[in-house]
């Protein structure tokens, strides 16, 4: 069976776990060597482990995504490893807890827009870069049916991730003379840490779910707003993101795609 990514180089951060942790084995498993960046040293290395256990190629690098000469290196290693970078996925995502607007700190703002979006900043720059001079490449950030509406409690997480989408579209017009794709990825109602805390301050602030658990929050939520009746997988949006770093996507640019069972339609 042909590889849909054999030979390509990719580099996914925040990929220690999750959702990053799937996007990278899969793209392994398509033939792409992989960089596995996360702030976590060992769970990078785990991940790593696993790629070439399976027969594939890895290099696991901490890295902070949102300074700047963190991130320098951490496309420079990609480099002098590999030789080039085909494919930059920027999965970084978090921040602070759940709050309404109003009791928001001015740092729980700034941390939170700079895990989500000066990440995907410094690391599309860096990475353009590079594939400007190789004349191609595939730039994917993963933002969130969050970043196409609000939601409420996680005022700055909306903020990064809208602006994830519209940092995407801008380098989609830029970058496009240069082969150069930049598309994001908007998951839908995935089980995350983030998820967790959300769900647990809806059963705390709302009497008729005090006796639920966040599990059965999050359950209710996703039988309430997603046609297909299921949460969706690290490996949805790992599947999404391989096919757009693929050629069957070499006309596709500028787009925010959900993967999200129907939760939000357009």
């Amino acid at each position: 069976m042909d590889l849909m990514l054999e030979g390509k180089v990719a580099v996914v951060t925040g990929a220690g776990n999750g959702i990053g942790r799937e996007i990278a084995l899969l793209l392994a498993k398509e033939g792409t060597s992989v960089v596995v960046a996360d702030f976590n040293a060992p769970a990078a290395g785990q991940v790593a482990a696993e790629i070439e256990e399976d027969g594939g190629k890895a290099l696991p690098v901490e890295v902070d995504a949102t300074v700047e000469m963190s991130v320098e290196r951490l496309i420079e290693q990609c480099i002098s490893n590999f030789g080039r970078i085909d494919i930059l996925v920027n999965n970084v995502g978090g921040g602070a807890g759940p709050k309404p607007v109003i009791m928001l700190t001015a740092a729980d703002w700034d941390r939170t827009i700079d895990i989500n979006l000066r990440s995907a900043f410094l690391c599309s720059r860096a990475a353009a870069k590079a594939m400007m001079a190789q004349k191609e490449g595939r730039i994917i950030s993963i933002s969130s049916i969050s970043g196409k509406m609000g939601e409420s409690l996680i005022g700055p997480y909306c903020a990064g991730k809208f602006g994830v989408i519209g940092l995407m579209q801008v380098l989609a017009k830029e970058l496009a003379r240069h082969g150069i794709t930049a598309n994001s990825v908007c998951p839908g109602y995935v089980w995350t840490p983030l998820w967790e805390g959300l769900a647990q301050e809806i059963g705390e602030n709302f009497a008729v779910m005090a006796d639920k658990s966040p599990e059965d929050i999050f359950e209710a939520r996703v039988k309430d707003k997603v046609p297909l009746g299921r949460p969706q997988t690290g490996e949805d949006i790992a599947a999404m993101v391989a096919f757009l770093a693929s050629d069957r996507a070499s006309n596709i640019t500028g787009q925010a795609i959900n993967v999200d069972g129907g939760a939000v339609m357009h």
